[in-house]
């Protein structure tokens, strides 16, 4: 798991360039949200054939690969490019102050979680994930080829209103 984690995380580092920061959030997310809900009806079904076991292997296995594409890798693309080199110190700190809590949080939370809703608790990570995806397609912009005052000017349209963007 671990040596695909890492694998995926390079492998981004390349497709980065070619693909876009956004389009690869998006697929990343995109791909979480399909596994996990898929995983879910595994979890439902796990009784009834040996290979939804085996399935699910295969489906924790994708989901670390759909993470270190998009998610895992991706937001520290946009730390960099999302803001001027003034402000990027205390946005990475922030960065990384909500990664490691969420990190946290899911990690202490999820086996009681998994106790008290069974399965069903895939079902939290799926409604996540469809929030992520929308926020992600509707308000972060593609910062590929960008420079921080196109960036920029992107927000001040946004945040006033102007539709083009």
């Amino acid at each position: 798991m671990g040596a695909m984690n890492v694998l995926m995380t390079f492998a981004s580092l390349v497709m980065v360039e070619k693909f876009g920061r956004k389009t690869l959030m998006l697929v990343g997310l995109g791909g979480m949200l399909v596994d996990v809900f898929l995983l879910f009806i595994c979890l439902l079904y796990k009784d009834s054939h040996v290979t939804v076991g085996y399935l699910s292997i295969f489906l924790v296995i994708f989901f670390v690969v759909m993470f270190a594409t998009g998610p895992g890798s991706i937001p520290w693309f946009f730390v960099t490019e999302l803001f001027a080199q003034n402000a990027r110190p205390t946005a990475s700190s922030i960065a990384v102050a909500v990664n490691w809590t969420a990190a946290f949080i899911v990690g202490i939370g999820f086996l009681p979680l998994k106790e008290l809703m069974g399965p069903f608790v895939f079902i939290i990570f799926v409604v996540l994930l469809i929030l992520f995806i929308l926020f992600t397609w509707f308000k972060v912009p593609e910062t590929k080829g960008r420079s921080i005052d196109e960036i920029t000017s992107i927000f001040k349209q946004t945040a006033y209103g102007d539709s083009r963007v």
